[in-house]
């Protein structure tokens, strides 16, 4: 009669192999079709050595073996450590415990629960697993046979390993020694057929990880391997050492090793102050002006040595790209991207200067388009936090039925549609660092309810969760509403205005920064022109007159789109009247003489009037003789005497 040979992890294999387990140990022959050559063989060598195959009593943990193999095979223990912490998330069943053994058998880590280690003590780091101290098992045999291994429940020596399955696969180094195997013990209900893939797949990655902390131990290989720009400077300012990226980022066909790095990048008093103070800073957006173009990169700096520095370049663009695939935003810009010199600008930026010496809770009050934002990453990298994250949440963006999940998360099954593993909320991903909660007066009052929880007690539950998590979060709100009246008007809770109201800064709208258009515009003129290759181009008098005299209800936000458009448009190297968006030059023909506006030349009123009345007449000279009271003949007169091309007009 034929024999019938089941799966490998079916029921009726397992209990075949049960049957020839007793077998062996009562001292009968072995059916080798049912069980592996393998696992007979290491059969044979535990009964040769007298092993138990009954109760196997735990061998002693051996604190000092443990020490001294850990220091010696501490690249493989930190190479391992994360990597089995993500097998274990994976996994994560009861009675499973992932465990890295050195060469002898002795357990080095473990990644597993403590009710876990309970349920397989065989894996607590310090005890032995190799097969002359436990019988056939997983770790044991893959050091005997060097290659991955699965042991299933009675093929064990001892009955008191047959609730277990094993998985195991061996380490190699960078030159292809064998240092140790990773193994995964699981209850055998649990073990699935690609549980030894799952294993294999991690000690491949251990021994990339080795394979690259091998590399990095040649400090060219490190420099080489950074996606990022690495110049070493010495006190002088003297290049010792550069890498690929850095000269691709300079523009720089060679290393430019022995060289002054002012040289390359010049002009600069950011680098002379580095050089000068060595001072350790991190992601400080700058523009360096190079020998051909210019570079804006995210600069980093580090003392290195008794004098020298090192600075590390990241491309904005990589780092934007990177920031906007998690959540919230890095906070790039500081102090010293804020321009303006208007009185009450530099009361605010003293206001704010303040806030970044504490953890106070603050709230920025000004209109839309202010750059409250800007303040507030100002604030944030200025501040002891600047290291930790900065996260922003636009709660007016917010769907109100997601604002709970989405600011405090959610666990497991929390809701149709969560994520399986659940999710952390905005406060969690910035603990340790900045929050900012923009339009904070848009904010549903039910999660303000939340948040002041959270703001009382430093706690965050999530939703669906009964768990509280303390977090360190520093709190920066703003609102371009009138939050006491949204008080009044019960849209508002009173008792969270008083907790978000403990430092209150006002941010001036453009029209009350006295002198700060003309800066303003000035700076954008030279970005954008710059972006666009126009070099040379200006505004003319009547055009910054005009641009000064508009309120921008806007403000900085409005201005900077307008000086991007002109400079999109401009047709020649000066930007002048007819080239100003057409309700900048009504507002001024409305009131050219307010007491809010610069005093303007009667050239200058009657230009712009003549041109407001060209744009409304579409380019038709006799309208627009009729509608100023003008002949024909006065008007072509003053079409020349102004450069007017009436042909602009018809166009639009």
């Amino acid at each position: 009669m034929k024999k019938i040979l089941y799966p490998p992890l079916s029921k009726e294999h397992k209990a075949c192999v049960n049957a020839q387990w007793r077998q062996f140990q009562a001292g009968y022959p072995v059916d080798t079709l049912v069980v592996r050559p393998m696992i007979l063989a290491s059969w044979k060598r535990c009964r040769e050595a007298r092993l138990p195959s009954q109760a196997l009593p735990l061998c002693p943990i051996d604190v000092p073996a443990l020490e001294q193999a850990t220091a010696e095979n501490r690249n493989l223990v930190e190479s391992a450590k994360h990597l089995m912490d993500k097998l274990a998330h994976s996994i994560h069943l009861s009675k499973s415990v992932v465990t890295l053994v050195d060469t002898t058998g002795l357990v080095l880590h473990a990644s597993a629960t403590i009710q876990d280690l309970e349920n397989v003590p065989y894996g607590v780091p310090g005890r032995r697993c190799d097969e002359a101290t436990i019988g056939t098992n997983g770790m044991g045999l893959c050091i005997i046979e060097k290659k991955a291994v699965h042991v299933i429940a009675s093929e064990h020596y001892s009955a008191t390993l047959h609730y277990l399955s094993c998985s195991a696969a061996p380490i190699y180094n960078a030159d292809g020694q064998f240092i140790g195997a990773i193994n995964l013990a699981i209850n055998t209900e649990n073990f699935h057929q690609h549980t030894l893939g799952l294993v294999e797949a991690a000690a491949h990655a251990i021994e990339e990880h080795l394979r690259l902390r091998s590399l990095v131990r040649n400090q060219k290989v490190i420099m080489e391997l950074l996606d990022e720009g690495v110049v070493v400077l010495a006190s002088d300012g003297v290049v010792t050492n550069i890498n690929r990226q850095a000269c691709q980022m300079l523009g720089l066909s060679k290393p430019p090793v022995g060289d002054n790095i002012q040289a390359h990048i010049l002009s600069s008093s950011l680098l002379q102050s580095i050089l000068t103070h060595r001072a350790s800073f991190h992601d400080r957006e700058v523009a360096f002006q190079l020998r051909e173009g210019k570079l804006s990169c995210a600069l980093s700096c580090v003392p290195f040595g008794e004098t020298g520095v090192i600075l590390t370049l990241r491309e904005v663009k990589r780092m934007r790209n990177y920031a906007a695939r998690v959540a919230g935003a890095k906070a790039v810009y500081t102090f010293d991207n804020i321009v303006g010199a208007a009185d009450s600008l530099h009361e605010t930026l003293r206001l704010t200067r303040v806030a970044s010496q504490s953890d106070a809770t603050t709230l920025l009050i000004g209109e839309s388009g202010t750059g409250k934002e800007l303040f507030a990453q100002a604030i944030h990298n200025a501040s002891d936090r600047r290291r930790n994250p900065f996260v922003v949440v636009n709660c007016g963006a917010l769907p109100r039925n997601l604002v709970q999940s989405e600011l405090f998360g959610y666990v497991a099954g929390a809701f149709s549609g969560a994520l399986k593993e659940g999710s952390p909320g905005k406060f969690e991903l910035a603990d340790g660092g900045t929050l900012f909660l923009d339009e904070i007066g848009e904010m549903p009052l039910e999660a303000q309810v939340s948040l002041l929880r959270l703001l009382q007690e430093s706690e965050v539950t999530r939703l669906g969760g009964k768990q509280a998590k303390r977090i360190d979060v520093r709190i920066i709100a703003a609102t371009n509403k009138d939050l006491p009246a949204a008080v009044r008007n019960k849209a508002f809770r009173e008792d969270l205005y008083y907790r978000l109201n403990v430092l209150t800064i006002n941010i001036p709208p453009l029209r009350h920064r006295e002198g700060d258009v003309e800066l303003l515009t000035r700076v954008f003129l030279k970005k954008f022109a710059a972006t666009l290759r126009k070099k040379h181009l200006r505004l003319s008098r009547e055009a910054m007159e005009a641009l000064d005299a508009y309120p921008w209800p806007g403000n900085v936000r409005e201005l900077e789109n307008c000086i991007e458009r002109l400079v999109n448009v401009a047709r020649g190297d000066t930007i002048d009247m007819p080239d100003l968006p057409q309700e900048i030059v009504s507002d001024m023909v409305r009131s050219p003489l307010s007491p809010s506006s610069p005093a303007m030349s009667l050239k200058g009123i009657q230009k712009a009037l003549i041109l407001d009345t060209l744009r409304e007449t579409g380019g038709n000279l006799r309208r627009a003789s009729s509608i100023l009271n003008i002949s024909r003949t006065t008007l072509y007169t003053k079409l020349k005497q102004y450069s007017i091309e009436v042909d602009t007009f018809r166009d639009q």
